[in-house]
């Protein structure tokens, strides 16, 4: 299974951009590196994948996770704004609007909560893994060290592919 995902992100990274909308492309690689992510054992009956100020990347996620299981859950997309106090996810993406990022990764701290972006200044406060266009291929930058200290396991096949990798 890492075997045929790991593949499938490297036909991504080769995948021109034009064939398909920059959010599908996201979400579709999201959705593909969170099976080389290991979470700590929890009881919740569902992966919670929470989006912060980004309604339009919540409704691409959703139609990705349509009838979906990630780690044998079923998902529940939850889309939050500024306002919101962040629920318990394993998952939050934080979308570029976002304000005060250290209080927001303060309140994810709490839990077991993958943070990811797609502005790369983010990677700069904390968030986990940062995920952007260069040159008109899909890259991103993983800060280990902060997941480590969530307890959240990269898969070392994903480190081995990003652009650049925060020990």
């Amino acid at each position: 299974m890492k075997k045929a995902s790991f593949f499938l992100l490297i036909v991504l990274f080769c995948m021109p951009l034009h064939a398909v909308s920059e959010l599908h492309i996201k979400g579709i690689f999201l959705e593909k590196f969170t099976h080389l992510i290991e979470w700590p054992k929890n009881d919740a009956s569902k992966f919670t994948l929470c989006v912060l100020n980004d309604e339009e990347f919540a409704d691409t996620l959703k139609s990705i996770y349509a009838n979906k299981t990630l780690k044998n859950k079923p998902v529940e997309i939850i889309s939050l704004t500024q306002k919101d106090t962040v629920p318990v996810c394993q998952l939050l993406f934080i979308g570029k609007k976002t304000k005060n990022i250290k209080h927001v990764l303060l309140q994810a701290s709490k839990n077991a909560t993958l943070s990811v972006c797609d502005y790369k200044p983010f990677i700069l406060e904390g968030v986990m893994i940062t995920m952007f266009l260069n040159e008109k291929r899909f890259n991103y930058i993983i800060n280990n060290n902060k997941a480590k200290t969530s307890n959240i396991h990269i898969s070392y096949l994903l480190l081995k592919s990003a652009q650049e990798v925060i020990q």
